[in-house]
């Protein structure tokens, strides 16, 4: 009889064992996680310099150089998509690699005028405009609140297309379209509104590096100052702030 007790009170401790132990292993199988692949879309707003060194001759015999650099605002919008990896460590930090590509129309323009020796005026004018905005960049997180909310600081490779319009006292500068290449770094937030839904916001700096806008014998006039036998380059950078929904497979 004895024996009978001591094995169903074995028994019952068992079973309540196996009963306090599964809650536990169902939330471990639920762990969250950010580890896995994910796709994205994204939509935000971009903003900064298009500059212009240029250089040329105040004489056509080119006796007097002359050098300078013009600039101009650029803003508007851009939206595309995102697909990545992240792959979360055993001390909860997270390494990611992600790659996106936006349709952009960030752009400036500006246009001035000056009067010749003769008193004729002339009308110049520069405008560019990022058409799309790629990246290839890294990802560093740490987790905190629970694990779903998810700084992190990130940055790589950028690359744009980028197209100039440049009209020089009616100069060959002619207009041009180029895949511009460069970095980007920034910093961004991802919070995980469920499984497999996350929101983030994020900022970008991205430098375009500079193309050659040189037209063969041009002449144009920058603010007061008629340039001749002259050469542009543009260099592109911008501030980029956007929003995305990720979804994780």
């Amino acid at each position: 009889m004895l024996r009978t007790v001591t094995f169903a009170s074995a028994a019952a401790l068992g079973l309540a064992s196996l009963g306090l132990a599964a809650p536990a292993l169902a939330q471990s199988a639920d762990a969250w996680t950010w580890t896995g692949p994910y796709v994205g879309v994204n939509l935000g707003y971009g903003g900064g310099d298009f500059k212009y060194p240029f250089s040329g001759t105040t004489d056509a015999a080119g006796a007097n150089r002359v050098t300078g650099r013009a600039r101009q605002s650029s803003s508007g919008v851009l939206g595309g998509g995102q697909v990545g990896y992240n792959f979360q460590m055993p001390n909860g930090v997270v390494l990611g690699l992600e790659t996106d590509i936006d349709a952009a129309d960030i752009g400036g323009n500006s246009s001035f005028s000056s009067a010749t020796a003769s008193g004729t005026n002339t009308t110049s004018g520069v405008s560019s405009r990022i058409n799309y905005l790629g990246t290839v960049r890294g990802r560093v997180g740490k987790p905190m609140f629970d694990g779903r909310f998810m700084p992190y600081v990130t940055g790589g490779f950028a690359y744009g297309g980028v197209r100039n319009n440049a009209n020089f006292n009616g100069g060959g500068f002619a207009t041009n379209t180029q895949t511009q290449t460069g970095w980007t770094a920034g910093a961004g937030a991802e919070y995980a509104l469920n499984r497999h839904l996350s929101f983030k916001v994020e900022y970008l700096y991205v430098d375009l590096g500079s193309q050659n806008l040189t037209g063969p014998g041009a002449t144009f006039n920058a603010p007061g100052v008629p340039l001749y036998n002259a050469s542009l380059r543009e260099q592109t950078n911008a501030n980029v702030v956007r929003a995305g929904l990720n979804y994780r497979f």
